[in-house]
């Protein structure tokens, strides 16, 4: 029973995680910890023979890709970068500090924090809040989020052998929603810089058979 096998890495931790900063579609460099996370990813994925490594096209997740690439004791076929597989696009929110935000967000709604929000609407509603409340109307929903990661998805069924073993190095909003789309309990649990989620992929049919996975 052949299947295709996704490795879904979070990208090392940032200047900008490091300050709190909302960081979506801008970019900032690893930190030394960041750089520890991908080596210590890739040494765990050190003998898993990978057909293909692929990375969204910012900064922070080539630099991860190409750190655990170092570690890994075969090189795939196929490296690439994507915007399919990049962080969810914050609109006016990007940079700016993360509890600031969403407390400017929910107070309207009668929420201060992202996680009452979610605990009371869930991802989806999050992402919705966001949106109306972002003056430039640039913030992606939920449904823009999973329509861009499925668009890269279909790309790896389609280009990579029924039993591959792909490495995809991405964001921790943006797989945290996909995950969610699929059926996994995400309250609570957003993936760590440097954590593993596996997604399979057999008869077209896909499925997280494990999520934010660190040791």
């Amino acid at each position: 029973m052949s299947q295709q096998t996704i490795y879904f890495v979070r990208h090392g931790k940032t200047l900008l995680n490091m300050f709190n900063r909302m960081q979506g579609w801008i970019d900032s460099d690893l930190t030394s910890e960041g750089k520890a996370d991908a080596v210590n990813v890739g040494k765990r994925l050190a003998t898993t023979h990978f057909d293909a490594a692929i990375s969204s096209n910012t900064g922070r997740a080539i630099a991860t890709r190409d750190l655990i690439l170092k570690q890994l004791t075969v090189q795939p076929n196929i490296i690439e970068k994507t915007k399919d597989f990049r962080e969810v696009l914050f609109g006016e929110y990007e940079g700016r500090d993360s509890d600031e935000i969403w407390n400017e967000i929910g107070t309207p709604y009668g929420y201060h924090t992202q996680d009452e929000i979610i605990h009371d609407k869930g991802l989806r509603g999050a992402r919705e809040l966001m949106k109306a409340e972002d003056s430039s109307n640039l913030a992606e929903t939920y449904d823009d989020v999973v329509k861009r990661w499925q668009v890269g998805i279909n790309h790896i069924k389609e280009a990579c052998p029924k039993d591959a073993n792909i490495l995809v190095v991405t964001h921790g909003t943006a797989l945290r929603t996909f995950a969610d789309y699929l059926g996994v309990n995400t309250i609570g649990n957003y993936p760590e810089n440097g954590s593993v989620s596996i997604l399979t992929i057999h008869n077209g049919e896909e499925e997280f058979t494990s999520y934010n996975v660190k040791d």
